[in-house]
């Protein structure tokens, strides 16, 4: 980011862009996943377009965190770790493999309290809408929404204020 921020572009605004581009790019990504999925009888038309809203939620939601937390870094080693001692974690305690029902009754509100949980909450409850609750849980959407509205906002003033304070002297 040391050559944009010779530009007049500010912090706020390489942040802005990296999240439109996250949006962009998650759209595309999102929208073609979606058709192959309709096209292959994996899901009918209707829920796959509508799971896009909450997937491009909880992309950028992530995106807006780990921005802020790479901004802090020196060099790209750290990286691995997040894989290994977050992402991986995440998506064991999300219900992405496997319903939340089936974790031991101690390690739901683990789960409970991971992001990519009520991202996948979302989508499970627009695109499998007579689910029973051994597949989705109990959680109102709101609650979903606003968790992950929260953690972008709090992203986003992170990435924000933690990039101004690296770049400028």
């Amino acid at each position: 980011f040391h050559g944009t921020i010779t530009t007049p572009l500010g912090p706020a605004d390489i942040i802005w862009g990296r999240l439109i581009w996250g949006f962009a790019r998650l759209g595309f990504v999102l929208i073609v996943f979606a058709l192959i999925a309709y096209f292959f009888g994996a899901m009918e038309l209707g829920p796959a377009l509508l799971a896009i809203p909450p997937s491009i939620l909880t992309g950028l939601a992530f995106t807006a965190v780990i921005t802020a937390w790479t901004v802090t870094l020196e060099d790209t080693t750290a990286l691995s770790s997040l894989f290994r001692f977050a992402i991986v974690p995440l998506f064991l305690f999300s219900g992405t493999f496997f319903p939340i029902s089936q974790l031991p009754d101690w390690l739901e509100p683990v789960a409970y309290a991971t992001p990519l949980f009520h991202g996948v909450e979302l989508v499970r409850k627009i695109t499998l809408p007579t689910a029973d609750s051994s597949i989705v849980t109990g959680v109102p959407v709101w609650v979903s929404i606003a968790y992950l509205l929260g953690m972008l906002a709090i992203g986003i003033f992170l990435s924000v204020r933690l990039l101004d304070r690296r770049l400028r002297p």
